[in-house]
């Protein structure tokens, strides 16, 4: 069970056969993950309009190397089958408990949502959700066993041999293991995530208009098979890219709550177009062009926060709770408190003692500095000011 947990396997020869002439058509991939599980019921058929426009996307915009699309290959493959294994939990087990009073952490990238889960994720009152949980969420063999999980094992393998090749990205990331962190693999099993270390600015533009309803539903039957085996605690989850979809978030967790990250857009864009560029496939920004990409994301993040603004007026302010970045930075306890009161949540000193030992650890600068410029991408001070002004006229006392 661990080896088929764990082990990759390479792309079906037919499916390698499709990459020489583009990419294998939305049949072919559902047919490569039914004969794996020997199972057929994908659940609501709404994802496929996701994968399509995806695999069009791959086709038309992304200019990937072989090593790359295989790549790529795999990881559709294997969320299609661990659809197929969530689809099945749920119908050997009818009634799962329901997701309640959920917390999303959002907000531009790089505005300090990573750090604000890992602390939080300290607290024993929330449940969070760890990226090598994402992995396969259906597998819970190991179950309240997560020392000898083969999927944690893993993911520490992995995360241990990235950062001693690139020690830089210290600077750039905080990576914890046990905290809640961005849940590309749980959305990507409805084939509505975002998709941000891949340059498909097509996809990304039909995305961000797209009835997040379904991907969020599927979402939510995941949550279910992990909280399965615990003590349900709220889920503490975070992801920039919930601000695209809020008010379809809120439809499917009709009780979410948003904890809403702030600082100053000209810092803001530069520092992610900088670091999620670190990420694409090899050759690919040569290939496109870094005034191309820089472009693309720039619109995606503006257009992002045009859509977040709305929600909240839709949504109303009662379910938000904002926190500056640069109040973090300065005071975490301060500013968590702050944060627990808007949430009207309990805020222990046991919990403060864990945040003042991490913070004491992972202070700003504790692992070196990350470097960008506006200009270095295309980009100028003036311009990101007045684009995003809708925005910081709004909220500029959480700016300073």
């Amino acid at each position: 069970m661990v080896t088929l947990v764990l082990q990759a396997r390479a792309p079906d020869a037919e499916l390698l056969a499709h990459l020489k002439d583009g990419w294998p058509p939305v049949d072919a991939l559902l047919a490569t993950a039914s004969e794996r599980t020997g199972l057929d019921d994908f659940g609501d058929p709404a994802f496929t309009a996701g994968l399509a426009r995806l695999l069009q996307s791959l086709d038309e915009d992304a200019q990937l190397d072989e090593p790359s699309r295989i790549g790529v290959l795999d990881v559709l493959v294997r969320r299609l089958v661990s659809r197929l294994r969530v689809q099945a939990w749920h119908k050997d087990h009818p009634g799962a408990a329901d997701i309640k009073d959920p917390i999303m952490i959002t907000g531009l990238p790089r505005t300090g949502t990573t750090a604000l889960a890992n602390m939080m994720s300290l607290d024993p009152q929330f449940r969070s959700l760890p990226p090598w949980e994402q992995i396969d969420p259906w597998y819970t063999e190991f179950a309240g066993d997560k020392d000898n999980d083969p999927r944690r094992i893993a993911t520490i393998e992995r995360q241990t041999s990235f950062v001693a090749a690139n020690p830089d990205q210290m600077a750039m990331h905080l990576y914890e293991i046990d905290a809640t962190e961005e849940d590309h693999d749980i959305i990507g099993l409805g084939f509505l995530a975002q998709h941000n270390t891949l340059p498909v600015g097509g996809y990304r533009t039909w995305w961000r208009y797209a009835d997040a309803r379904p991907a969020y539903a599927f979402h939510k039957k995941a949550l279910q098979i992990l909280q399965a085996h615990h003590t349900p605690r709220p889920w503490l989850l975070k992801a920039p890219h919930y601000k695209f979809h809020m008010p379809d978030i809120a439809d499917v967790y009709p009780d979410v709550r948003y904890v809403f990250t702030h600082r100053d857009p000209v810092k803001t864009l530069p520092s992610y177009i900088s670091f999620v560029t670190h990420f694409y496939p090899p050759g690919t920004v040569d290939r496109i062009g870094m005034p191309t990409i820089a472009n693309e994301i720039y619109t995606h993040l503006l257009d992002g926060m045009r859509n977040a603004m709305k929600a909240r007026d839709t949504l109303g302010d009662a379910r938000f709770v904002d926190i500056s970045q640069n109040a973090l930075n300065r005071d975490p306890i301060a500013a968590l408190e702050a944060t627990y009161d808007g949430l009207k949540l309990p805020f222990t000193d046991s919990y403060a003692d864990a945040v003042r030992a991490y913070s004491n650890t992972n202070a700003t600068g504790a692992h070196g500095s990350h470097k960008y410029t506006p200009e270095q991408f295309g980009l100028t001070p003036e311009r990101i000011r007045a684009d995003f002004a809708f925005y910081t006229d709004r909220f500029g006392d959480l700016l300073a």
